[in-house]
């Protein structure tokens, strides 16, 4: 979404307001499968002192995939955003400065930016997830599964001495 700045641009104290739906389907990927519909960004943009300050609240729920069990579980995520716009050149190395298009900011991009860079890399189901097992594939969490347990290729020459399979 592409937000107009004309009428605040040059007007210290005045804002723009927005509310609506954005699309977050680039942070799908990894560990996240889906984004649940609907996300919501509200939020504005308001002209400090000739300075413009981008504010949002981003609330979204993902459906991602536990890094032990591999299960599917919700994540609701609560993403408070702040930034700074600003015109010409970007002149600092600072993440949380974004660079308008003429009179225009794109929300879009500001929000999904900061959405993506929030995310963790990994999800669990539970703390005490114990995964799976790395042979047959067993879930842990509901049991233990029938393998053997392995033996140290060290120890690999004594067992055969002592005949155990």
């Amino acid at each position: 979404m592409k937000l107009d700045l004309r009428d605040i641009i040059y007007i210290p104290g005045a804002s723009v307001g927005f509310d609506y739906e954005p699309d977050l389907s680039d942070a799908v990927g990894g560990a996240v499968r889906d984004i649940i519909k609907p996300a919501r960004a509200k939020g504005s943009i308001r002209n400090s002192a000739g300075v413009l300050l981008f504010e949002a609240d981003v609330q979204a729920r993902l459906l991602c995939a536990c890094a032990r069990c591999l299960k599917d579980l919700e994540v609701p995520v609560n993403l408070h955003i702040t930034s700074t716009l600003t015109e010409g050149e970007q002149e600092s190395d600072d993440p949380d400065v974004y660079l308008l298009e003429g009179d225009f900011a794109d929300v879009d991009d500001i929000i999904l930016s900061n959405f993506i860079l929030s995310l963790d890399q990994r999800f669990l189901c539970s703390e005490d997830c114990r995964g799976l097992c790395q042979q047959c594939g067993a879930d842990l969490n509901e049991g233990p599964c029938s393998c053997k347990a392995p033996i140290d290729p060290r120890l690999a020459a004594l067992g055969q001495l002592l005949g155990d399979d």
